[in-house]
């Protein structure tokens, strides 16, 4: 399907770059891609073919220049806790989406984000500080940034986790313990694990697949 590059005008409205696919109808289910550490708009797209072809899609890209090269939401060299950072970017990501869905006058009836490595420890702060109220959130190959006070939220989202048991990046044991705080926390949780690097395997891709399904279909039950 076609997919429409920001222009200069709509990246000021917005504050992100992005690359966006219509849905069918203004009010068909939004889901946002967030990228990894040195990504761009373009890399997520490899997860569109698990998206049903009448969701609206968008991909932001990172508004930090990453010395590896790519675009970042956070500085990875700098020493110390980068909570702040984190938290500073969540800020960034909440506007665009508020504003994209302004822009384009849209009304979504499910709202979906996807997010991998570091851009799924972003999402999951977005989501899970109440900044934007997400239906679903999918970490993949990420972890969990977990709210210092309780969860105050007027809509809980599910939340799809899978993670490779050989991955280098970011160790397994941080997904695993996402799994446990979210449960913890009473937040809906599936979780794949399989022996794959810093990526999702095939089981992870189902499943995904699947759970972006049973999100959707869930606001037609209600």
């Amino acid at each position: 399907m076609t997919r429409h590059e920001s222009l200069q005008s709509e990246e000021s409205a917005v504050g992100l770059r992005f690359l966006y696919r219509p849905g069918a109808r203004d009010n068909a289910p939004l889901v946002v891609l967030v990228h990894g550490r040195a990504g761009n708009r373009s890399v997520m797209w490899t997860f569109e073919r698990g998206i049903p072809e009448d969701c609206h899609v968008v991909a932001f890209e990172g508004f930090l220049a990453d010395p590896i090269g790519g675009w970042s939401w956070w500085d990875m060299t700098l020493p110390g806790s980068k909570r702040d950072a984190i938290v500073l970017a969540a800020g960034r990501l909440t506007k665009a989406i508020e504003s994209f869905i302004k822009l384009y006058s849209l009304r979504p009836e499910r709202l979906l984000g996807m997010g991998f490595s570091q851009g799924s420890v972003l999402l999951s702060a977005v989501a899970l500080r109440g900044f934007v109220e997400f239906d679903g959130i999918a970490v993949l190959a990420g972890f969990v940034f977990q709210p210092e006070t309780p969860l105050k939220l007027s809509k809980v989202p599910s939340v799809f986790i899978a993670h490779g048991t050989e991955d280098q990046t970011i160790p397994v044991s941080q997904a695993r313990d996402g799994v446990e705080a979210l449960k913890k926390l009473g937040v809906p949780v599936q979780y794949v694990e399989e022996d794959v690097g810093h990526k999702i395997g095939i089981q992870g891709t189902r499943a995904l697949k699947a759970w972006i399904s049973s999100v959707i279909e869930a606001a037609s039950a209600e």
